[in-house]
């Protein structure tokens, strides 16, 4: 996997220290998920926390549905599935 500089392709260093077995972890991790060395493993995770994973419209719709839930507009699962058709072969 390569993770690039984004858009600005400034690169600064950055020095943190973590113990052994941390990044021990964090080495075999990367070597799991084919990462060609930590550096990259660890912009990706950081990135990975920085920048949101949804898009805006996702975003919207995530925070209309907390606002439905709170506005009580909510219904059970038998209630959806007799709305889309569903047969309820569960046993409640």
């Amino acid at each position: 996997m390569s993770t690039d500089a984004g858009d600005n392709g400034d690169m600064v260093k950055l020095n943190v220290k973590v113990p052994k077995r941390l990044l021990e972890e964090l080495d075999e991790l990367a070597a799991e998920l084919n990462y060609t060395n930590r550096s990259e493993f660890i912009r990706e995770v950081l990135r990975d926390t920085t920048e949101p994973i949804l898009t805006p419209g996702a975003q919207e719709g995530v925070s209309q549905g907390y606002a439905d839930v709170a506005a009580g507009r909510t219904m059970s699962i038998s209630e959806a599935k007799d709305r889309l058709g569903i047969e309820d072969d569960s046993e409640e």
